[in-house]
């Protein structure tokens, strides 16, 4: 399916505010509600939408360390990794990646003694050989998903 230019910027109003109500966006963009509603029904059964996300202020809920993690993973413990770390609510997002590292973690704390009880204990694991952090200090755009 291809999308028109009507599509991107329904999905760009969205994006900024999934809540937002069909009206809005119609009255924004100068079509009818029926119009922003089928094409938004259309995005989601297409599967070019996939979910509707929410967004937390982690500092407000005291969440104010984010970092990185570049893991190096024996390939045949791969999974061994994996499991764990997808079931971690401290980490936000995990990839498979190339390069230097073989997984990318991104990960949010309430402060540093929790990111340091995080890389003794929960990286623990079978078939890590290298580790690689890296502490944001500040955002110059953020994160849409995390707000971080």
């Amino acid at each position: 399916m291809s999308l028109d230019r009507l599509d991107l910027r329904i999905i760009r109003s969205l994006s900024q505010n999934a809540r937002k109500p069909y009206s809005t966006i119609a009255n924004e963009l100068e079509v009818s509600d029926a119009t922003v509603r089928k094409r938004v029904n259309r995005l989601v059964e297409e599967g070019i939408i996939k979910q509707f996300n929410l967004l937390l202020d982690y500092h407000r809920i005291g969440r104010i360390v984010k970092a990185f993690i570049g893991l190096r993973v024996s390939a045949n413990k791969l999974m061994n990794v994996v499991g764990p770390l997808q079931d971690n609510p401290d980490v936000q997002v995990l990839y498979r990646t190339t390069g230097n590292v073989d997984l990318f973690v991104e990960v949010i704390f309430k402060d540093m003694e929790e990111l340091k009880l995080f890389l003794e204990q929960e990286l623990n694991i079978d078939g890590i050989s290298y580790t690689e952090v890296t502490v944001v200090i500040g955002p110059y755009k953020r994160c849409p998903c995390t707000g971080l």
